[in-house]
C-alpha cells in the first residue's frame, strides 16, 4: 500500500554515471557479457533482450529472473516476442481486420439481396393490373388478390429475416470495431503502467516537432528517472518495484493538463511531453511533480512497515528548431544526468 506523508529531504547518494552515453555503454557491455556467458547467438533480438533485462524494465526482469529452465535461445526468442515484439499484436489487428472484411461483404450480400427482392415483388405487383384487366370471373379476380397476398406475405417474411441478418451483421461489425480499437490502443500503452508506451512517445514526439517547425510555438520535454530504482527493486522486490512504478505514473498522469503526453520512457524512466510551453513552465510543472513524488512514501501493506521515500531525478530541454528528434531527447537526457550527478531529487534544464 501506498500512503502520502509530508515532504521530506531525500539524502545525498553517490553521483551516477556524468552522462547517458557513459551509462549505455555499460548497459551494452553487460548485455553481450551475458550472451557470451550463455553461449547465444548475439541476434538484435536476444542482445535488446538483455540490454533492456540491464536496463531494469520489471517485467523482463521478472520473467527471466522467475525463468526455471536453461536461458537458451528459443528461450529468449520467446522473451523477446512476449515482451518486445509488435508481431503479437500485429496479428491480432490482421486477424480482427479479416473479420472485418469479411462481415462488411455479407452485410454487402445482404443489401443485394434486398435490392433484387424488392425488384421482384415490384414486377410482381407491377402484373396485377393487366392479371385484372384479363380476370373474367370473380373467382379469377380472386386468384389475383390471392396471388399478391400471397407475394406479400412472403416479402414481409424475407423482411423480417433480412431486418435479423442486417442487425446481426451491423452488431458484428461494431464488436469487431471495438476489438481492433482496443488491440490498437494496447499496442500504444505500457501494459504496467497505462502511460503511452515508447511506440506512442516517438510518434508524438514526431508529430509536434513537425508541428512547430511551422507554427514557431514552444515545445518542452522533461526526461524523469526513479533514483536508486534498482537497489530499492533488488531489495524490496519486483512486485513492490512494480507498485512504485504505477505509483509515479500515476502522479507523472494527475500532475499534467491539456495535450501533454506522460510515457514510459523504458525501465525506471518517464519522458513527458508539454507543447505550446516555454521553458520556464515546463521546469515548473517537472519542479511541482518531483515534490508530488517525494511527498509519498512506499508502505509493505502486510507489515504496515515503511520502505522508504521515493524521489524522481529530470532533465528538461526546450526544442531548438532546426535540431533532431534524436538530439532533443539527448539533450533532455543529458541534464537528466546532470540532475542524478548534482545528488538527485532535483530538475536541471539543458543548454
Amino acid at each position: 500500500m501506498l500512503a502520502e506523508l509530508p515532504t521530506g529531504t531525500a539524502p545525498k547518494e553517490q553521483s551516477p554515471p556524468a552522462a547517458s552515453a557513459v551509462r549505455t555503454h555499460e548497459l551494452a557491455h553487460k548485455a553481450m557479457e551475458k550472451i557470451n556467458a550463455l553461449g547465444l547467438d548475439p541476434s538484435p533480438q536476444v542482445y535488446e533482450l538483455w540490454f533492456r533485462y540491464f536496463q531494469g524494465d520489471p517485467e523482463i526482469v521478472r520473467a527471466i529472473d522467475a525463468h526455471p529452465g536453461v536461458l537458451d535461445e528459443p528461450t529468449c526468442h520467446k522473451f523477446y516476442k512476449r515482451f518486445l515484439s509488435e508481431s503479437a499484436r500485429s496479428d491480432a489487428i490482421k486477424t480482427i481486420s479479416d473479420r472485418i472484411q469479411q462481415a462488411i461483404t455479407e452485410l454487402a450480400g445482404t443489401l443485394n439481396s434486398v435490392q433484387s427482392m424488392t425488384t421482384e415483388y415490384g414486377d410482381s405487383l407491377g402484373d396485377v393490373a393487366e392479371k385484372i384487366k384479363s380476370a373474367e370471373t370473380i373467382e379469377d379476380l380472386g386468384n389475383v388478390v390471392s396471388a399478391i397476398v400471397e407475394d406479400t406475405k412472403m416479402m414481409m417474411q424475407k423482411n423480417q429475416n433480412l431486418e435479423f441478418q442486417l442487425t446481426n451483421s451491423s452488431t458484428q461489425v461494431a464488436e469487431l470495431k471495438k476489438n481492433l480499437d482496443n488491440v490498437k490502443k494496447e499496442a500504444l500503452t505500457d501494459g504496467l503502467t497505462n502511460l503511452a508506451n515508447r511506440k506512442a512517445f516517438d510518434k508524438q514526439i514526431r508529430d509536434w516537432v513537425e508541428e512547430v517547425e511551422t507554427s514557431g510555438s514552444d515545445l518542452c520535454l522533461l526526461m524523469m528517472d526513479i533514483d536508486n530504482f534498482k537497489r530499492f527493486n533488488d531489495t524490496y522486490g519486483h512486485q513492490t518495484g512494480d507498485q512504485v512504478l504505477r505509483l509515479v505514473a500515476r502522479t507523472l498522469t494527475d500532475g499534467i493538463k491539456g495535450r501533454d503526453l506522460a510515457a514510459r520512457f523504458g525501465g525506471e524512466e518517464f519522458a513527458l511531453i508539454f507543447p505550446d510551453t516555454p521553458l520556464s513552465a515546463a521546469i515548473r510543472v517537472a519542479d511541482s511533480l518531483r515534490h508530488a513524488v517525494e511527498g509519498k512514501e512506499v508502505v509493505n501493506k502486510n507489515s504496515n512497515k515503511s520502505l522508504g521515500r521515493i524521489t524522481l531525478s529530470g532533465g528538461v530541454a526546450q526544442y531548438i528548431k532546426g535540431e533532431s528528434v534524436t538530439n532533443f531527447i539527448e539533450r533532455a537526457d543529458t541534464a537528466l544526468y546532470e540532475a542524478k550527478n548534482a545528488g538527485r531529487n532535483n530538475i536541471k534544464s539543458a543548454t
